[in-house]
């Protein structure tokens, strides 16, 4: 399908009202797209805009290839001919190539009957940039069109350039203002030798004229202009020089033999003549032709008696459309019976718009306007319902029996017009305007939902409906449900109206689907039989193949297909996670109770099909084929803890605080009163059995590092005490007495069979409605820990308000609020203690705990001005930030330290930018006021955390939004300053995107009101147009009783008067006005978000690379973690997951995961670039030999044993009967 064409008179017609100047202002370009189609009901418009100049061209005798009357083309003939408007002094270039083009070497003519005149496709334009640029439309231009005869090689290139002298080129030759300043300026140059007498407007034109053509005999003429030249210097003087310089003028001071100089002007040097056809490029002669041409109209345009004056009289003028009519060979093409041949250039009268449909002038005969028909139709079929409207409308207003007889013809065919598929969707009840946008499936229904409200009369009529709508749409679906036969899979699920869902549309309910319609039409068993069959061939169903047969079906066996189905993977051909594919089952099994069994079979199924596929997880090797030496260990769980695994590994990929812990002595805290007086972590003074709890852990978290330095084996066991250290907050492990209740409220949701479902604190008033289920691995909390981390306090909260009140309705805060201490571990934990407090927290909450820890444990560098410590944790990770409140008066800054920024996806894909655009954009509060955040100083790496968690009518959910990662971020934008610009220049920047975030947010907000509604996937236009429905099915039943309860209806919501007159038409109406605006909506929206994102495009001077992605996969009641990092180093990503440590592609790792319950990112890790290689090391091993150890024993290193000095540090003697215990994972 290549598209709607144009006769060659069409084509000469539109070239000749085509004016480029004024095509931005039309919308199309007249010359290259084709009319737009006609619509009857709408008010009449001109096909040519009025501003468009009528053009009449004149030949350029010396730059064309003319054609000869009488003398065909032959395959070796190009045609060329060059010419320009008088009136607008444009130029256009035709070339008409005929040469052998292989098969096609039979040009059309006039005594051809099947192919009387070309009928030219556009082909497209050379260097369309330039034309679609700032001032396009003033650039020279080249279109290329080729005939569509299968046979005629012709094809047709058109040159269109502006003119050489532009219109203030003329107006600073011809203005007497112009001129009267120029000669008040030659008289001061000149003084008395200045010519007494102002320059005439026809002088210009004319000396410039003689000047061209005399350039063309440069050896009889004097090739040099003084400047000082009385004429010259009146008529041009200096301000033309520009003009003169582009038509090759050169100016140039010249020395005599005396010494004296002079300045003048040289006259142009044309290029040597050669033959048109030499070269498509216009050469330096062809530019001084031009102008010549140019000024040879503008001479004419003067009065004769003015001419009179002329040193050199005018070029003949010659017409030059017969030529282009030669060459595009229609001439003397037939002509209807009292046509006319002209092209309609010259006045304002125009064609009926049909005929430009048709691509064809009023003028032709009615032979040729079938022909033009069927070159229509046989280019663009998919519009033949048009062409044949057109052709069937002109036979009726010329009243022609030759088209009224051609036009029954094709109407016996089948052949039907736009009007007949506006009544065909409303003989089905389907709205016209709504059809193209409707699918063939719910198409099919509605005509098969109409066959059982007719009778049999009516039934052929919406046969023949659908099928004039099937041919429309191109779709065999739709005409064979008109001829009610049944031959894809997808016609046979239509028919029984099943899913295309194998999960939703099983054996099972095929049958019962086919029972349920031939009880309804036992006339159509025959053919409800031949769709069962169908679906069994093309599903290879055994199962309905023996029903086929038998009319009996055994119980079905889920297969491989089914049961990934069942669990929503999409995705077959991959390995799956084990404990993904765990978590995955469970989450639908909490969400799904009542289909456990199927769910177990589908889980059994699919960890079958893995195992035929890749091997059980016993033969799988650890996780790689690399040697020790080169390859990181695991961490196997200790339980429900897989997120703990996760935030040591990052943990140890931090070389400063790898190396400060294993050298930890050097570093640790002196724990002396004296010493520990002005320690602050966290806004909180340090105890001393809180400093020595800190010290422990670092001790664990010591030994845990060498191991993973010196291990031989492929992974290790983190000690159970580093995981209560890391789990438990406050000055000691213990873990609440059992039997004692809680002294302070839980920040738990509830319990489902005694097991806590954990996560932050709900917003104040919230009811729990909803119980989710019980968690595995962890929860998915966005809470970020209690007052002891250092977090930014919350910037919305009552005391900060300008008038100190508290409202009755508070800000959503920019992040969780501090959630209660977690309950404390006792020395005698268990694991299974362990895993409860475990369930409460997530990896950002783990990640504070360490930092608060490891402050506690080390000594101090110096004091923040706070009070807070200063060491290398803060330096390392934690980032000053300065929240800016606005009020009408002044700004409050308030800067606080922060170790993460936490970010939202809002619910749906976005990017990591536009996410902390959010964070740190401008917020507003309560009473007018406004907020926004920038780093003072910008940690060396940068944690920022998702939230996750989110509350929909009062239950608790996990958002799965995608959120995309850039390799490289940067910080520029969220800076006071930066390198490049000052505080000043980056709030400007800050300014110009919060504006347009502005309406980005108005334009979400009316969005959410048009596609938000009570009914699941239905936008309100949809709502209205099924309403409208309604109303109308009602008042066709029972028009009193229908207007009666509509009228009651909405008198309940709104008392004023109801008309019951044409509801329904004001509905759809309402429905059709609220499309378009989605569609705006969106568009709209897109491009705000471009321009969002352009705003600081160039700011680039604090770029930040992705070192590390945690990721979890579950519920938001539970599931698994694991983490990615980047190795620097080795320029490789590793997946640790647990005690598997892979390697990962990036391509996997950064692009969205479609599935059910998809992982998604926690959190993400970058680390400046700067400093990328020196922070940061993956890979440290050093493997070593250890003396007296035994094969498959593992050895830590040293460490100092040392009396406890408090008894509520863990006694690891405690821990010696526990039994290990691997943890269920999701």
């Amino acid at each position: 399908m290549l598209g709607p064409g144009k006769t060659a008179p069409l084509l000469l017609q539109n070239l000749l009202t085509y004016d480029p100047r004024y095509e931005p202002a039309a919308g199309r370009n007249l010359l290259t797209s084709p009319p737009p189609h006609y619509d009857p009901h709408a008010a009449p418009t001109s096909s040519v805009p009025r501003r468009n100049c009528r053009h009449d061209v004149q030949l350029k005798e010396e730059q064309s290839e003319l054609p000869q009357k009488g003398v065909d083309p032959d395959e070796n003939t190009v045609y060329r001919v060059a010419v320009y408007c008088r009136i607008c002094r444009w130029h256009f270039d035709i070339w008409v190539d005929f040469r052998d083009n292989g098969l096609q070497d039979h040009p059309c003519r006039k005594t051809d009957l099947e192919s009387p005149l070309h009928h030219f496709l556009f082909s497209g334009e050379e260097d369309p940039s330039r034309s679609g640029s700032l001032g396009g439309h003033t650039k020279p231009r080249s279109y290329t069109f080729y005939c569509s005869a299968d046979k005629c090689p012709v094809t047709l290139r058109i040159r269109i350039s502006p003119p050489r002298l532009s219109d203030s080129d003329i107006a600073l030759l011809t203005d007497p203002a112009n001129l009267r300043r120029r000669w008040e300026r030659a008289k001061e140059i000149d003084g008395a030798r200045a010519d007494p007498d102002m320059a005439q407007p026809i002088e210009g034109p004319n000396y410039l004229n003689t000047y061209l053509f005399d350039s063309f005999n440069s050896t009889k003429a004097k090739p040099r202009i003084p400047l000082l030249n009385r004429k010259f210097l009146k008529t041009f003087g200096r301000d033309c020089d520009d003009m003169l310089k582009k038509l090759g003028f050169t100016f140039a001071v010249e020395v005599d033999a005396e010494g004296n100089s002079t300045d003048g002007w040289y006259l142009p040097r044309p290029s040597e003549a050669q033959h048109p056809l030499d070269s498509l490029e216009t050469t330096t002669r062809n530019i001084i032709e031009d102008a010549r041409y140019e000024l040879n109209a503008i001479i004419l345009s003067f009065p004769e008696s003015e001419r009179a004056t002329a040193r050199r009289n005018p070029l003949a003028l010659v017409p030059a459309r017969n030529y282009i009519e030669l060459a595009l060979g229609c001439d003397d093409y037939e002509l209807r019976e009292g046509g006319r041949r002209e092209t309609r250039n010259s006045h304002r009268e125009e064609d009926h718009p049909y005929y430009a449909g048709l691509g064809a002038l009023s003028d032709f005969a009615d032979r040729l306007l079938i022909f033009a028909y069927d070159r229509q139709v046989a280019n663009d079929p998919v519009n033949t319902p048009y062409y044949f409207e057109c052709l069937k409308d002109l036979a009726k207003g010329r009243n022609s029996e030759t088209l009224d007889t051609q036009s029954a013809i094709l109407e016996s065919q089948g052949l039907f017009t736009r009007q007949d598929v506006t009544q065909a969707y409303r003989t089905l009840g389907i709205d016209p305007s709504h059809g193209p946008a409707l699918s063939d499936n719910i198409i099919t229904n509605q005509f098969k939902a109409r066959l059982s409200d007719i009778g049999p009369r009516q039934v052929e009529e919406a046969r023949s409906a659908l099928r004039i709508i099937g041919l429309a749409r191109g779709s065999d679906m739709l005409q064979r449900a008109a001829s009610d036969s049944i031959e894809t899979y997808a016609e046979a699920l239509a028919w029984l109206n099943l899913p295309d869902s194998v999960e939703l549309s099983g054996d099972d309910f095929v049958i019962t689907m086919y029972t349920s319609k031939v009880n309804d039409s036992p006339q159509e068993a025959e053919t409800g039989r031949m769709a069962v069959k169908i679906i069994a061939d093309h599903r290879k169903s055994q199962r309905l193949r023996q029903w086929l047969e038998t009319g009996q079906m055994d119980a079905a066996e889920m297969d491989a297909a089914e049961a990934y189905a069942t669990l929503g993977i999409t995705d077959r051909s991959s390995k799956l996670d084990p404990s993904v594919l765990q978590t995955l089952y469970e989450g639908m099994l909490s969400d799904s109770p009542e289909n456990a069994q199927r769910l177990e079979t589908a889980l059994q199924k699919v960890r079958q099909d893995q195992e035929n596929s890749y091997g059980s997880e016993q033969q799988q090797p650890s996780g790689h084929n690399f040697e020790l030496h080169e390859w990181p260990v695991g961490c196997c769980n200790i339980g429900n803890t897989c997120y703990l695994n996760s935030v040591l590994q990052f943990l140890f990929t931090i070389k400063p605080l790898r190396d400060m812990v294993i050298d930890c002595d050097k570093h640790f805290q002196d724990l002396s009163p004296e010493a520990l007086g002005p320690k602050r972590v966290g806004r909180t003074a340090v105890t001393r059995a809180r400093a020595e709890t800190g010290q422990q852990f670092v001790r664990e978290l010591q030994g845990l590092f060498k191991h993973m330095i010196t291990a031989r084996e492929h992974n290790i066991r983190p000690e159970r005490s580093l995981a209560a250290l890391a789990l438990t907050r406050g000055e000691s492990t213990n873990i609440a007495s059992e039997s004692k209740p809680p002294t302070r409220p839980s920040s738990r949701l509830g319990k489902i069979g005694d097991m806590p479902v954990s996560g932050p604190m709900l917003p104040p008033g919230f009811q729990n409605t909803s119980m989710p289920p019980s968690p595995a691995d962890s929860v998915m909390g966005d809470a970020e820990g209690d007052a002891d981390s250092m977090k930014a306090m919350d910037l919305t909260a009552s005391s900060d308000k300008p008038d100190n009140t508290m409202s009755t309705r508070l800000e959503p805060p920019s992040r969780p609020p501090p959630i209660p201490p977690r309950p404390q571990a006792t020395a005698d934990i268990g694991l299974k203690k362990l895993e409860d407090v475990a369930q409460q927290q997530d990896a950002a909450e783990i990640l504070n705990n360490v930092f608060d820890l490891l402050s506690c444990a080390f000594q101090g560098e110096d004091v923040l001005q706070d009070g807070e410590q200063l060491d290398l944790i803060k330096r390392t990770f934690f980032s000053n930030v300065t929240t800016v409140r606005r009020t009408k008066d002044k700004d409050i800054p308030k800067s606080d330290l922060q170790d993460n920024v936490l970010v939202s996806t809002k619910g749906r894909d976005r990017s990591i930018c536009a996410a902390l655009d959010d964070e740190f954009g401008l917020t507003e509060l309560e009473g007018g006021v406004t907020k926004y955040e920038i780093f003072d100083t910008a940690a060396p790496i940068q944690i920022i955390n998702v939230r996750r968690l989110q509350f929909e009518n009062g239950r608790a959910r996990k958002d799965e939004s995608h959120l995309a990662l850039d390799k490289i971020l940067y910080l520029d934008r969220y800076l006071k300053s930066t390198k490049s610009l000052s505080e000043e220049q980056l709030q400007e920047l800050r300014n110009q995107q919060w504006q347009l975030q502005a309406e980005l947010r108005a334009l979400e907000t009316r969005k959410k009101l048009l596609k938000e509604t009570d009914f699941k996937d239905v936008d309100l236009p949809g709502v209205l147009d099924e309403t409208a429905c309604l109303v109308t099915k009602l008042e066709g039943s029972s028009p009193e009783a229908a207007g009666e309860s509509l009228q009651a209806s909405l008198e309940q919501r709104d008392p004023s008067p109801v008309p019951q007159e044409g509801i329904a038409d004001q509905l759809n109406k309402r429905a059709d006005e609220l499309r378009p605006e989605l569609t705006d909506i969106h568009d709209r929206m897109e491009k705000l978000e471009k321009q969002i994102d352009s705003v600081f495009e160039d700011c680039k001077d604090h770029p930040y690379r992705l070192h590390a992605i945690f990721m979890h996969a579950g519920s938001h009641s539970g599931g698994h973690y694991w983490i990615y990092i980047y190795d620097f180093q080795n320029d490789i990503w590793r997946k640790y997951n647990d005690e598997t440590v892979t390697l990962e592609s990036e391509e996997t790792i950064l692009k969205k995961v479609v599935q059910v319950r998809p992982p998604t990112s926690t959190g993400i890790v970058y680390v400046r670039d700067d400093v990328a290689t020196e922070y940061t090391e993956a890979l440290h091993r050093d493997l070593q030999e250890v003396k007296g150890s035994q094969s498959g024993e593992t050895q830590h290193g040293d460490v100092e044993m040392m009396d406890t000095p408090s008894t509520n540090v863990v006694n690891m003697d405690d821990y010696t009967n526990l039994e290990v215990v691997e943890g269920r994972e999701m």
